[in-house]
């Protein structure tokens, strides 16, 4: 397919028009100077053209920050509806009022407090080592070759073996889970949406749900040392999860365990294939990566829309935005405001500090962060020791056509 034109972005002064550009999945790669002409036009842009039905799209980092902040705000089931097919979606579509992305508050609220036991400090710390053996397990057969795929090869299965570990998933099943999970994902890739998308997400929500059942029921009856027996075990005020709830925490956590940690890996790599001077001063000083990845992460992030509802209005900068309606946030065009962050198309390893939302705030911060921090941190430091020459090949990377969840789909790499 012959690429689009590419359009200068600020000669564009119709919001609808930079929005539809957005929007083009085969537009992906050239995101931010769009979003950038959106948050200059239009900060708080109100329309239907994106999720169908009428929402705020909201693009700067205090506007953005104020709703994820907001004691109001929520992520809740009317957020679901943009993934709504009819009765031949109808599989995934309850599957998704039984994340913690689209419960209603008071259910979320206990969910979330029984999961979040299992992602304390100390419980991530002890994933290290292993995190580490991961990482040098996928980079050992490819150190002595010519290059490597990072998104296949070293990106995508670190995080997807370390959680489906955790949630007790036999190592032969990884494949199983591998083609489920990147069926759900063009599930909800929006306006890319066909028939034969949505009957394999829904073979694969049902193959999650199967899964998990038998999972649990093996868990129940030989508990273990390992995430599922935590999630089983645990009790709040005498309640503990429903198996409805258990199989949608379980399948939240695969999804935002591994895809986003994935897709951070892979763009935090090619951010740094894209600026060779910053890689030497992190490759000279190692001890850099910890403030380096917040930088990777503010950079290019995998979550780059949430959405958010308040049962009050919310005054956000000049506009009162009524109860009940929905906020988009454009996270990735907060990370990118000039307004919060000097410079802000350039990567900065030393920027300090830096308030990205990567993670959320709130009600909603992510649960994983540490996880997934630990993650990046071990696959870039590691991937840097061992491999001391790394490139772009003559095949450039190419981004999904996924917007609310950007990540690259493949990233040639070659050792000079």
């Amino acid at each position: 397919m012959e690429a689009p034109l590419e359009l200068d972005a600020n000669t564009l002064d119709d919001p609808g028009e930079i929005l539809a550009i957005i929007s083009d999945p085969e537009r992906r790669g050239a995101l931010y100077p769009y979003l950038h002409r959106l948050r200059s036009l239009a900060p708080c842009f109100h329309t239907d053209q994106l999720t169908g039905s009428p929402a705020w799209l909201l693009t700067r980092h205090a506007d953005v920050r104020t709703v994820l902040r907001h004691r109001a705000a929520r992520s809740d089931h009317r957020g679901v509806e943009i993934f709504d097919q009819g009765p031949a979606g109808r599989i995934f579509y309850e599957m998704q009022l039984n994340t913690l992305l689209f419960m209603q508050p008071e259910q979320h609220d206990r969910v979330r407090s029984l999961i979040s036991r299992a992602f304390t400090p100390r419980s991530v710390d002890l994933r290290r080592e292993r995190i580490q053996q991961v990482v040098d397990e996928l980079l050992d057969p490819v150190v002595d070759a010519n290059g490597m795929d990072v998104v296949a090869d070293f990106a995508y299965p670190l995080p997807m073996v370390v959680i489906c570990e955790m949630l007790g998933v036999p190592a032969e099943d990884l494949p199983l889970f591998q083609r489920w999970a990147h069926d759900s994902h063009r599930r909800g890739e929006l306006g890319l949406i066909s028939e034969e998308v949505v009957a394999r997400g829904e073979e694969a929500t049902r193959g999650f749900q199967d899964y998990f059942l038998g999972l649990i029921r093996e868990h129940r009856r030989h508990p273990r040392e390992d995430l599922m027996s935590a999630l089983i075990e645990a009790e709040d005020g005498g309640g503990r999860l429903s198996d409805e709830e258990l199989v949608g925490s379980c399948y939240i956590l695969l999804q935002a365990g591994h895809g986003t940690t994935a897709d951070l890996i892979a763009m935090a790599v090619n951010a740094l294939l894209n600026h060779p001077s910053q890689q030497a001063e992190l490759r000279a000083d190692p001890s850099r990566m910890q403030r380096a990845v917040e930088e990777f992460l503010r950079f290019d992030t995998s979550v780059q829309i949430s959405q958010r509802v308040a049962n009050e209005t919310m005054q956000i900068g000049d506009q009162a935005i009524p109860p009940g309606e929905v906020c988009v946030l454009f996270n990735g065009a907060a990370n990118r405001d000039p307004g919060a962050f000097q410079d802000p198309d350039q990567l900065n390893l030393g920027r300090d500090p830096n308030p990205h939302v990567t993670f959320g705030m709130g009600y909603h911060t992510c649960l994983g962060a540490s996880l997934a921090r630990l993650e990046i941190q071990t696959a870039l430091s590691t991937l840097l020791a061992r491999i001391p020459k790394l490139q772009f090949t003559s095949e450039p990377p190419a981004f999904r056509s996924n917007l609310f969840l950007r990540g690259l789909s493949t990233l040639p790499v070659e050792f000079a």
